[in-house]
């Protein structure tokens, strides 16, 4: 059992993508998009297969609206209601039986310092010996950049670590700094995997799994 454990935050530790999603849409239609010409579903899609940038661009050009303009209009709708999300279910549990046995939890995330927002809002943030969120300003995974600093900064064991993300890039980013990797995928998404040496859909099998 690995002791280091970095975390992604959305899709991974938190359940916000259906409030990304109804974000998204929301802003579509505040650029006079109509409701039935939006798909959830493909949104979410694009998110969790690609990313957040790639869903911008593809509906800005679906619908032949400013890429930037909705960017804005979305961040917008996400700021007021990404307050609501809430933790997968076993997460805390998953936290507190790294930390039991000795191991260290860290925070990898592209989000800004909301994340830590909520972590504390769920009593879940003295769980993580350290994070790093978008304010530091690191490259953006699959690029190693920021796993590879708080390896350093805490002199971390990389054949002791995993790093759990629910999107390939997060697979990619743990094999670039030469960990290992587990794919969350708790609506079975992901087609292209990235060869995570873990795929599990839910924490309870984990738990059952990781630590038995």
């Amino acid at each position: 059992m690995q002791k280091n454990v970095f975390w992604d935050f959305d899709g991974t530790l938190f359940n916000t993508y259906p409030i990304m999603v109804d974000s998204f849409a929301d802003s579509l239609e505040e650029m006079s998009i109509d409701e039935v010409e939006i798909d959830k579903y493909d949104i979410l899609l694009t998110m969790r297969q690609h990313s957040l940038g790639t869903a911008l661009q593809k509906f800005a050009a679906e619908f032949s609206i400013n890429k930037d303009d909705l960017s804005n209009i979305y961040h917008s709708f996400e700021k007021e209601d990404i307050i609501y999300a809430k933790p997968f279910l076993n997460v805390e549990k998953v936290l507190k039986k790294i930390t039991e046995n000795g191991g260290k939890n860290y925070l990898l995330t592209h989000r800004d310092k909301s994340s830590l927002k909520l972590l504390q809002d769920f009593n879940l943030r003295n769980l993580f010996a350290d994070v790093v969120t978008k304010n530091q300003a690191f490259k953006r995974k699959p690029d190693p950049e920021s796993l590879n600093y708080l390896i350093k900064k805490h002199n971390i064991i990389r054949s002791d670590s995993i790093m759990i993300g629910d999107r390939k890039l997060d697979i990619d980013a743990a094999h670039n700094a030469s960990i290992e990797g587990c794919l969350f995928d708790n609506n079975n998404l992901i087609e292209s995997k990235g060869n995570p040496e873990i795929q599990i859909n839910n924490y309870y099998d984990f738990l059952q799994e990781y630590f038995k």
